[in-house]
């Protein structure tokens, strides 16, 4: 097993939680090991032979640590890996991956001062237009998102994003072309086709 494989099994054992949620037991440190894993933590963002996830936490441990990430040139990399990443989020296979906390509240985060778009969120934005035709493809995706946390989870949970909600916000911040959103889903995804048939003019 090449180093980039054996790091790639790690990052995906530790999860999400492992690596920026666990405080003192963060395994994030260790392997990003001052530098000396960089390489091949780039390796693996790159390269489409590695899963999603540890491509997205190989990537959000080069954005804690390196201050020159990403290099010009990988945001046609980081877009479609970011907004794939939403799917992983309504994966409720097995143990959570990822939660809708990654992601911010959403529609409903700023208005009720909740702060920015999560660190996924925010480095989903950062890629510009290269998120934007993954983004498309989740609009037919009403899996559930779900939060985690004792207030958080309350207030997430009881907006019933939807995989198809985030992506229909997302695109909305990032086309210029804001999406409104509703309590009742039927009239979410009415703005959800509003939105798609914009995009396709």
């Amino acid at each position: 097993m090449t180093e980039a494989a054996t790091l790639a099994q790690q990052l995906t054992d530790a999860g999400y939680t492992g690596l920026f949620l666990a405080g003192d037991r963060s395994a994030a440190g260790s392997l990003w090991c001052d530098g000396a894993n960089r390489a091949a933590l780039l390796e693996i963002v790159e390269s489409d032979g590695y899963g999603d996830l540890a491509r997205l936490l190989a990537s959000e441990i080069l954005y804690r640590d390196d201050p020159e990430y990403p290099p010009d040139g990988l945001q046609a990399t980081l877009g479609p890996l970011y907004a794939r990443a939403l799917g992983i989020t309504a994966d409720t296979s097995g143990p959570l991956q990822l939660s809708g906390n990654e992601w911010g509240f959403l529609y409903r985060g700023e208005e009720l001062g909740l702060g920015d778009d999560g660190e996924l969120g925010t480095h989903l934005l950062e890629t510009d237009g290269a998120a934007v035709p993954a983004l498309v493809e989740q609009l037919d995706d009403a899996r559930r998102i779900y939060y985690v946390g004792s207030q958080e989870a309350t207030l997430g949970n009881s907006l019933e994003y939807r995989v198809k909600d985030a992506a229909a916000y997302f695109l909305g911040k990032l086309t210029g072309a804001p999406v409104a959103f509703h309590d009742d889903p039927a009239a979410r995804d009415a703005e959800i086709d509003r939105l798609r048939a914009a995009l396709d003019g």
